[in-house]
């Protein structure tokens, strides 16, 4: 499988991305009376009340003990594997037994090929914090967000942790940890990662005894743990092991003759609705619901700074009306923390692993913006996966839905030969009252006013590619209906840039009727000059022009040029060989289709240029005069094109410099296409930043 990879690019200044300020999280909070933590160890603890049922369902859990005990399967998590005959459903542990290693070292099954399934479920750390590594804390999901803010919160107010552990596939410590002649009830919540130890060494388990006839509750215990950093645990739903097992001691009166304290040991006793619910209060509501390839979502909590980590598909809700099948959406990338890419699917179950086809690759250090018509499940989600850690915000521009279903809003595609309505760099821009500016980079205060004479007044939208170039500073381009769209910050945004930059984004624009055809407006948050394409519209179906509809289409890579392909009129194949430039790609589009719907990635430019999509026929009469997608020297860009399809079915890709070039499809127009176009007014219906403070 290739990746599309792209080297650093200049750092991108601080800038309000894609057209909104952050709005303001709660930090992550600290521990108790963190102020003032007094860090002398307990060493006489005594256990709080029982968490009432009805504290329970209030989440009202931090003056109170979470410590109703029942089995983990019990309580709804995954039922685990376990050494014995799977036949017999509560056999007794056979060691050895295939598949299944002991490690004495660290007195756990872990990693026996066993429990790879058991261990896929598991989630860790993505990042380091204090003196915990990446990957350090491994639990279910549900509860990995309670373990982490617990550390955190404790390592913030002053206790210093130099060891920790979670997960470790074992039976519990009484039993020797090997589950040889025990049942699957002996487990310890540690084999689902629901329990975390820290600073063992200080804290040993041990079983203390009274003294002179006192209680043993009343027998100091070995620890540095101070009282808060309990109580903080307790603020997280975590039950402390120091207050001992078979019911603990709840004083130091209360009459043992022993006591057995685990006194490092920390662990959920909860469901994962309720470390779901207790997650999201600690974090003020800051989590994500992340989907796994199997695809069962989960919730993922972020702590200020982190980004959503690598392979995480990060569900989206786009509140779609019903019987909506596709929506269209534009994909902001930031904080990337490597060169990477996202890929939109259904949230169904996928094969695991990297994947084959992108809507859109973002750089190390920049913002980056991309255009894509991304499927929908049922209920009007999808689910975006990125390949390296990285924030993305997204902004719902319209939806696809059966033409039964779209009624008198549904509106068909219909294409137009590519026409350039603006260049700031050649003519100076007017607003809608006609005042024009000074020819030159066009200055944020000025909104730009575009009429599209071949585009009718009855148009719901126009389909026109935003390009950004010589920008002075950093910033990002948004285009709306000129009634809607006002000078000043914005809600959303249609492309984002960088000093210097040139990019391109494709947009779907509402617009309104003007003097001599559809008219839209654009703004910039910073100076740059704009060009912009006209590559057609969408609006009512009438009988002398009844447009195309849509079909999605399960998104495919047509084109690698970086891997072997073939022209399909001349069947020759190439291999790997850099497109010269002016080259020309010939491509074979999906029987019928009269306009694809295909992401152009460009990636190994030997010099900066651009690529033209087009039918073949347009592109052999010479050099276009508009461009698709802008590429920078040794850079990767991407965006999403409609390219017209010539009648022998095939459509062109030629390069103004050499590069390779990757096409991806994600649908088709046709006469017969079965979805309609809704356009709604761009909302925000994601931003992972407003998940990590």
């Amino acid at each position: 499988m290739i990746v599309i990879r792209r080297a650093a690019a200049v750092a991108l200044a601080a800038l309000l991305l894609v057209g909104t300020a952050v709005s303001p999280v709660s930090p992550l909070p600290v521990g108790r009376a963190a102020a003032a933590n007094d860090m002398t160890p307990w060493r006489l603890p005594f256990r709080p009340a029982k968490c009432t049922t009805k504290q329970i369902q209030a989440v009202a859990i931090a003056d109170c003990l979470l410590s109703a005990w029942d089995d983990p399967v019990d309580n709804g998590w995954p039922k685990p594997p376990f050494p014995s005959d799977p036949a017999v459903e509560n056999g007794v542990g056979i060691v050895p037994m295939d598949g299944w290693e002991f490690t004495s070292a660290y007195y756990s099954y872990n990693k026996s090929p066993a429990l790879a399934a058991w261990e896929a479920l598991l989630v860790g750390n993505q990042s380091t914090f204090g003196t915990i590594k990446a990957n350090q804390i491994k639990s279910m999901p549900e509860t990995l967000p309670l373990f982490e803010g617990f550390l955190r919160e404790i390592m913030a107010g002053g206790y210093k942790i130099r060891d920790a552990a979670s997960y470790s596939f074992r039976c519990t410590s009484g039993s020797g940890k090997t589950c040889e002649g025990l049942t699957r009830s002996s487990l310890s919540n540690h084999a689902w990662g629901l329990a975390v130890d820290i600073n063992a060494a200080a804290n040993p388990q041990t079983v203390y005894y009274g003294i002179d006839g006192a209680s043993a509750c009343a027998t100091p215990i070995e620890t540095d743990i101070p009282q808060w950093v309990v109580r903080t645990a307790e603020k997280w739903g975590l039950y402390w092991g120091g207050y001992g097992w078979s019911g603990g001691c709840s004083s130091p009166t209360e009459m043992k003759t022993l006591a057995s304290r685990d006194i490092h040991h920390f662990e959920f006793r909860g469901t994962p609705e309720l470390a779901t619910a207790i997650a999201a209060k600690n974090l003020g509501g800051s989590c994500l619901s992340v989907v796994d390839d199997v695809g069962v979502a989960s919730p993922r909590c972020l702590q200020t700074g982190e980004v959503p980590g690598a392979g995480w598909r990060v569900m989206v809700d786009t509140k779609a009306p019903t019987g909506s099948t596709a929506a269209l959406v534009n994909i902001a990338m930031t904080d990337a923390t490597a060169d990477g890419y996202v890929t939109a699917d259904a949230c169904g179950a996928v094969p695991p692993g990297p994947r084959t086809t992108s809507n859109g690759n973002t750089t190390t250090g920049r913002v980056v913006a991309n255009l894509a018509v991304v499927p929908l499940d049922g209920t009007g989600r999808f689910c975006l996966y990125r390949s390296k850690p990285m924030h993305t915000v997204i902004d719902v521009q319209g939806f696809f839905v059966p033409t039964a279903s779209a009624g008198a809003t549904g509106s068909t595609f219909h294409a137009v030969a590519p026409a350039r309505l603006a260049d700031t760099r050649l003519a100076p821009p007017c607003d809608p009252t006609g005042t024009c500016a000074t020819l030159g980079p066009v200055p944020p205060e000025i909104e730009v006013a575009l009429t599209a004479p071949m585009v009718p007044a009855t148009a719901t939208a126009v389909l026109a590619n935003l390009a950004i170039t010589e920008a002075t500073a950093a910033g990002y381009l948004t285009a709306d209906s000129c009634t809607t769209l006002v000078p000043g910050p914005q809600s959303h945004a249609n492309t984002n840039y960088a000093k210097g930059d040139t990019v391109a984004n494709l947009a779907v624009v509402p617009v309104s009727a003007g003097a001599t055809g559809a008219m839209f407006c654009t703004a910039a948050m910073s100076p740059a000059h704009q060009v912009v394409d006209v590559q057609g519209w969408f609006g009512p179906s009438t009988t002398a022009d009844p447009g195309a509809g849509f079909a999605v289409v399960p998104t495919q890579r047509l084109v690698d040029t970086r891997e072997c392909w073939t022209d399909p009129a001349t069947a020759v194949q190439q291999c790997g060989k850099v497109n010269a430039a002016g080259s020309l790609i010939r491509i074979a589009a999906p029987a019928g289709a009269t306009a694809v719907l295909v992401n152009l990635t460009l990636t190994e430019a030997g010099a900066s240029g651009f690529a033209t999509a087009q039918p073949c026929s347009l592109l052999q009469a010479g050099p276009p005069g508009q461009a698709n997608a802008n590429v920078a020297k040794g850079k990767t860009a991407g965006n999403l094109a409609v390219v017209g399809v010539d009648p022998d079915g095939t459509f062109c890709v030629r390069v103004s410099q050499p590069m390779h070039v990757v096409v991806d499809l994600q649908g088709t127009f046709s006469p017969t296409g079965p979805l309609r176009f809704v356009p709604v007014a761009p909302v925000r219906r994601s931003d992972t930043r407003l998940a990590a403070g």
